[in-house]
């Protein structure tokens, strides 16, 4: 019985680091090496120093609820991002030249076509949060208080 044990937890492990490593190392390579990425202490530290455009493509509900969210990011869900952008990118030509910040909860494909979105409308600062809102919160940044919506 201990070696099925042992061979059990072998194959968990296995698979965790499958999930939470091989895979998103993979899919970066994918994305190609022009994507910008922007670790969660150097964005605090230029959100300090500049303005800047933070794009927070979760649900409205993760958005205020689930853990907060940065302090002036705006949500813009990624159901409605790409038909809204397409609606505003004229509006918006004025600040193409900001430098924009695109997260979600994690690194997810959703953020990247985010990405990637606002580089063919013609953004040309655009970065995406390392490991999004969960990275950001490990690392003990703060958040705006949860179930407050900005007015």
């Amino acid at each position: 019985m201990g070696g099925k044990f042992v061979n059990f937890l072998i194959l968990v492990v296995a698979v965790y680091c499958l999930f939470r490593y091989i895979i998103p190392y993979f899919r970066r390579v994918l994305r190609g090496k022009n994507v910008q990425y922007i670790e969660p202490q150097a964005l605090e530290a230029e959100m300090k120093s500049r303005d800047m455009l933070l794009i927070d493509i979760r649900s409205s509900t993760e958005f205020y609820n689930m853990f907060g969210h940065i302090d002036k990011a705006i949500n813009i869900p990624y159901d409605g991002f790409v038909s809204r952008l397409g609606e505003t990118a004229d509006k918006l030509a004025g600040f193409k030249d900001t430098p924009v910040v695109v997260m979600g909860l994690r690194d997810e494909n959703r953020v990247f076509l985010a990405y990637k979105a606002l580089k063919e409308k013609g953004f040309s600062d655009v970065s995406i949060l390392n490991y999004g809102v969960s990275q950001w919160l490990r690392e003990g940044l703060p958040t705006v208080e949860r179930n407050v919506k900005k007015i």
